[in-house]
């Protein structure tokens, strides 16, 4: 597995791996219509507008040559956040997640680590907390199409 930082020739397939394996992961959670909205032109362009901040960073997780994945990370002082970590469904449950979070560990470890993910994504949840990240007591509401709650998870070092 290789991760590799995404470059500005690298927009077209950021914005496909994002939004399809985006779609993906939500299939069966997020309404059918919110989730037919997302393209891969917008995440493009949301990666094309992110790509000169340098607190943000896009990753391409790589596995036997395919694209398996995306990550975004968000850098604000001293904290990084992972705001996106998606992999296409083929390339789950295979160790890649695991191994893309041990990594990013290393690069950002003179950082404190954050996410949020959704309170009810249990499977999302146990992989976080197998892999260091311990619930803090944040929490916020967010509109996908309906309302969910998203509960926040910090790295324990």
């Amino acid at each position: 597995m290789n991760i590799i930082e995404a470059t500005y020739d690298d927009a077209d397939l950021v914005g496909e791996v994002h939004s399809l394996a985006w779609k993906q992961a939500y299939k069966d959670i997020f309404p059918t219509e919110y989730i037919m909205a997302d393209t891969t032109e917008k995440r493009k362009q949301e990666f094309l507008e992110s790509f000169r901040k340098e607190s943000c960073k896009y990753y391409l997780v790589y596995e036997n040559g395919c694209c398996a994945g995306v990550v975004k990370a968000i850098l604000d002082n001293s904290v990084c956040e992972i705001s996106s970590i998606y992999f296409f469904n083929e390339y789950r449950n295979k160790g890649l997640g695991t191994e893309t979070i041990t990594q990013l560990k290393e690069i950002y470890k003179d950082y404190r680590m954050v996410l949020w993910t959704l309170e009810m994504n249990t499977v999302a949840r146990k992989f976080y907390e197998k892999n260091g990240f311990v619930i803090t007591a944040n929490r916020r509401s967010i509109d996908r199409g309906k309302g969910f709650v998203q509960v926040q998870y910090e790295l324990k070092k």
